[in-house]
């Protein structure tokens, strides 16, 4: 396995233990009754925005998927779909934080805010799904080695090509806070803002 597969796999965990927390929050309100923390909703909701568009959707768009379309055409389709979704996702997001700040305003809005986090997870699973069961499979089979270097250098380096920032501190600081902030079982709730 690749090191940029190994990176693409930890990215989409990362992500997945957030967006599950995220959702283990909204439980906790809806069948406890627990107070909602709207500085951790928004900081979730923040790190959600950033980390797919910022950091890891445009080393795929930029490096992964374009060596596999060179490599194996037959894998087009299903590129353009991951393409499409990535472009999709961006406006879901929007839709949650939008939610999310209805909700703030008024908690006759938590219903919606519940809906659209539903409905971002349950994209960003089949997304996920996609990517590790169909295309990273097929870019190990046919990508060459000389593929792979370019490809694991730009992963390895985590650098944000839209602003030429080095962002994995960046996120990896926002991710261990999130999880100091998130009550267990998602969490180690050790901080408070």
């Amino acid at each position: 396995m690749s090191l940029a597969s190994t990176i693409i796999r930890d990215e989409h965990r990362a992500l997945a233990s957030v967006v599950k927390g995220l959702q283990f929050l909204i439980q906790e309100i809806q069948n406890r009754g627990q107070t909602p923390d709207f500085p951790l909703l928004q900081s979730i909701i923040s790190y959600v925005e950033q980390f797919p568009d910022k950091l890891h959707h445009p080393k795929e768009d930029q490096y992964l998927f374009p060596a596999l379309r060179q490599r194996h055409p037959a894998a087009a389709a299903e590129l353009d779909i991951l393409e499409d979704e990535h472009e999709r996702g961006t406006p879901l997001t929007a839709r949650v934080a939008k939610c999310l700040s209805d909700y703030q305003a008024d908690p006759g809005h938590f219903e919606a805010f519940a809906n659209a986090v539903d409905d971002y997870a349950n994209f960003h699973w089949a997304h996920m799904s996609r990517e590790e069961n169909v295309i990273l499979p097929l870019a190990e089979k046919y990508l060459t080695p000389e593929d792979w270097v370019g490809i694991n250098a730009a992963f390895k380096s985590n650098s944000d090509p839209l602003v030429g920032i080095n962002t994995q501190r960046e996120f990896r600081e926002l991710f261990r806070r999130l999880v100091n902030l998130m009550p267990a079982p998602y969490g180690l709730g050790a901080e408070r803002p």
